[in-house]
């Protein structure tokens, strides 16, 4: 059974969050503030473990979940395989989608918000038109641009051939 180390960052503002540490963890670390600060590690062999073991450290309780999945031991290799998707999804939306042309003059977490809606369509099977969608719909609704269908068909396709070979 695969044990995987985990973290409890707390913010300043007193908000807590669960990731897994090192290179697992990227994902969820990318969304903390600056400010996080680790206050408690622990190793966990599934994400039931993990948050019973989190509401333990936080006193709230017992955790309790429907999901039977939840209870089922990490499978290290799709946790390794999401991880390498994500930074593919991550390289490609700054280096190839960039659709306000700042990639050379802006900070690199400029589209990184946007990499786990992304990397869960994709770890979900969703099409490369699904992907398409969704990136033209940031690009119209989030960013407020015209948009370019074209160019997110173009991504998305990028998206998918490269998330694909990392399967094989």
């Amino acid at each position: 059974m695969t044990k995987i180390k985990h973290d409890i960052w707390k913010s300043d503002d007193d908000l807590t969050s669960l990731c897994f540490s090192g290179e697992l963890g990227e994902e969820s670390r990318g969304i903390l503030e600056s400010n996080s600060k680790i206050i408690h590690s622990f190793y966990a062999d599934s994400h039931f473990d993990a948050m019973t073991k989190y509401y333990e450290f936080m006193d709230w309780g017992i955790y309790e979940t429907e999901f039977e999945i939840d209870k089922e031991p990490y499978d290290l290799q799709e946790l390794k395989k999401r991880e390498k998707n994500r930074i593919e999804i991550d390289e490609i939306l700054w280096n190839d989608w960039d659709p306000i042309g700042i990639n050379d003059c802006a900070p690199r977490d400029e589209y990184q918000s946007y990499v786990p809606r992304i990397l869960n369509m994709v770890m979900n099977g969703s099409t490369n038109e699904e992907i398409s969608i969704e990136l033209y719909h940031i690009e119209t609704e989030t960013m407020g641009l015209l948009g370019d269908k074209k160019r997110c068909v173009e991504i998305s396709n990028k998206i998918i051939k490269t998330t694909r070979q990392q399967q094989v």
